[in-house]
């Protein structure tokens, strides 16, 4: 299970991978990490209307970025067919629009959120990898 991390950085291995109840990869953060990530995907948002929404861009060497990069990885070894991710192996850039959530807020059982209003301080949005090594999160 995703153990808290005081850690720097997150690492891949901090990461867990479940699976929802319709069998689309879910990542489960430390809580703390999500938290700070849920903050930072709703910073500087730009709505395009429709549903579409991107936030600031990160730099290379970001904590975001950084922990982009270690949740693509842990998604990749657990379902290396996701959808959005073969462009990161072959090209280093990516998406990944699957649901990203503290863990506490994951019911495991019922392979569902655990209580989505309460939660939402650990929703992380939508999470992109740009071509220059940049990140931002959005739908």
């Amino acid at each position: 299970m995703t153990a808290s991390t005081t850690a720097a950085h997150l690492t891949a291995a901090q990461v867990s991978i479940t699976l929802d109840q319709w069998d689309r990869a879910v990542v489960l953060l430390p809580d703390d990490v999500a938290a700070r990530l849920a903050v930072s995907s709703r910073t500087g948002v730009k709505n395009y209307g429709y549903g579409h929404f991107e936030s600031r861009v990160f730099g290379i060497d970001t904590y975001e970025t950084r922990a982009i990069r270690a949740i693509f990885e842990a998604v990749l070894s657990a379902h290396p067919e996701d959808q959005g991710l073969a462009q990161y192996e072959r090209f280093g850039t990516g998406y990944f629009y699957g649901w990203a959530i503290g863990v506490s807020g994951w019911d495991l059982a019922a392979r569902t959120w655990r209580n989505y209003d309460a939660t939402k301080h650990i929703h992380v949005d939508g999470l992109h990898l740009e071509h220059d090594g940049r990140s931002h999160f959005g739908s």
